[in-house]
């Protein structure tokens, strides 16, 4: 990025290295080392801290959208270590006394605290530029792997303590580059009022990339349980296909299109899924494949997640949190889904009835990806995203003065604006000859005064979707993407009628 020096760069390339690589261990032993004894205890603790991380992680996105100004992120971050703290001494004391309340408890405090820390390696790879960010996360994913080899075999003692370790050293690397993304979504205006006037800088919650997470993390669940022993997933090296892949892509000369990682897995998984039915239900002597397609695709995706979620993020800046948040929303809940649907498979005794399940599992999965996300493109999702400069919530104060009043004693001079007249002539112009509506004429006047979306709600008497739809309809016949190329419109217009 353009505001960081090559130092700068390689400075935060390696806080997010590191970052990352801890964070990936940290679940990996999570689910390997630590998941499998609450199987002694409760088995559904595990599915109450999911269940937990998920609504965390809804609530976060959401708050974040309508009160950014309320997020501080020393003070969520020394909150959440303290719950790191607090979830390894309860997982300890309800294991080590079979007690399943405070075992939840544990294990529900680990997961909402460790949505948080994503949520801060995610904002610091915002910072990096494409290219870096595509080989900082690929490289981070394989020393993941080297690092996992390197403690296999390790106990639970040694695993919690991993657990414990690995949040703070996740804030020490990134609690920087976060703090100034949080530092700049804070001054500017809440993205719910700002995605009114640059709808073309923000993505919808309902949009399919984020279906498509939710899609293939179920496959990543079903791949963690399925035919798990006790609990422990099966993994092979076939994993380390995505990595290699994502690190050829990144090392290219020309960045590739996000659409090749995507496409990738979805074949990875698919082959997964077809090797259950032809291989499985006559012998178990190839579970490795199995469950090697199966990671493999499921981590390929996974890199796509990190890289287009953080792609999109650096795009918008003040909504990064807020679509990080979201993303890794649905990631967990389609995690939490599919571990789900693979422990049912795993409770069917006859192969029959299990190749029955996961053929319909792997027809719902090719229906999905050649119906409903047919036309959908993670790459173009990136590209539509108009780079936004934020709009600070003090310039928007001083443009609704007129609101209490004041504005006859102060003159206008928003977004290079001025003269009363000559703007009202302008917009006016503008609403004739791109035929408007009277009511559109009106918010064409207001938008071209530099007012925000609350404003002219209350302006006029209307409702947050009434204004976004005549905002979007006066958009569409101007030619134009933002309020900012909205007032350039104009502006010309009053240039033009001025001379």
């Amino acid at each position: 990025m353009s505001e960081l020096s090559a130092i700068d760069q390689r400075s935060l390339w390696m806080r997010c290295f590191v970052a990352l690589a801890v964070s990936l261990t940290g679940s990996w032993a999570m689910n390997s080392v630590v998941h499998p004894q609450f199987v002694m205890v409760f088995p559904a603790a595990r599915d109450i801290a999911s269940v937990a991380g998920v609504l965390f992680l809804v609530i976060l996105a959401w708050w974040v959208q309508h009160r950014p100004s309320t997020v501080s992120e020393p003070s969520f971050s020394l909150v959440a270590l303290a719950m790191i703290s607090g979830a390894c001494g309860l997982i300890t004391l309800g294991l080590w006394q079979a007690d399943a309340p405070l075992l939840c408890l544990g294990a529900a405090l680990r997961s909402i605290a460790n949505g948080w820390f994503l949520v801060l390696v995610g904002l610091s790879l915002c910072r990096l530029d494409g290219r870096a960010c595509m080989l900082c996360i690929a490289t981070a994913f394989t020393a993941s792997y080297g690092l996992r080899a390197l403690l296999a075999g390790i106990g639970f003692q040694e695993a919690l303590v991993l657990l414990f370790a690995a949040p703070f050293i996740m804030v020490l690397a990134c609690y920087r580059p976060a703090s100034a993304m949080i530092s700049l979504m804070k001054q500017s205006v809440p993205p719910m009022e700002a995605s009114i006037t640059q709808p073309a800088s923000y993505i919808p919650f309902a949009h399919g990339l984020f279906v498509a997470i939710l899609l293939f993390r179920i496959a990543y669940g079903f791949a963690l349980a399925f035919e798990s022993i006790e609990g422990v997933p099966q993994q092979t090296m076939l994993e380390l296909i995505p990595l290699a892949l994502a690190a050829a892509l990144a090392l290219r000369s020309r960045l590739p299109k996000a659409d090749s990682l995507y496409q990738a897995a979805a074949l990875l998984v698919c082959a997964g899924f077809l090797s259950i039915i032809v291989l499985l239900g006559r012998t178990t002597a190839y579970a490795d494949i199995t469950n090697g397609l199966l990671f493999a695709g499921s981590e390929c995706f996974e890199v796509l997640v990190w890289y287009v979620l953080v792609a999109m993020g650096s795009r918008n800046k003040v909504n990064a949190l807020a679509v990080f948040a979201w993303g890794r929303a649905a990631s967990s809940a389609g995690l939490f889904m599919g571990a789900s649907l693979g422990h049912a498979a795993n409770a069917i005794v006859d192969p029959f009835d299990e190749t029955v399940l996961v053929a319909s599992v792997l027809l719902i999965f090719v229906a999905v990806n050649l119906t409903v996300f047919k036309g959908l493109s993670f790459q173009d999702t990136i590209d539509g995203l108009r780079p936004m400069v934020p709009l600070r919530v003090a310039d928007v104060q001083s443009a609704t003065l007129v609101k209490d009043g004041l504005s006859a004693s102060v003159p206008h001079r928003a977004n290079g604006i001025s003269g009363a007249l000559s703007r009202e002539a302008a917009s006016a112009l503008v609403a004739e000859r791109c035929r408007l509506t009277p009511r559109e004429t009106e918010i064409l006047g207001l938008l071209a005064h530099g007012r925000n979306a609350p404003y002219i709600q209350e302006k006029l008497v209307l409702s947050r979707n009434t204004v976004k739809t005549h905002v979007q309809n006066i958009y569409a016949k101007l030619g134009v993407h933002s309020q900012q190329e909205l007032i350039d419109v104009v502006e010309g217009y009053s240039d033009e009628s001025g001379a």
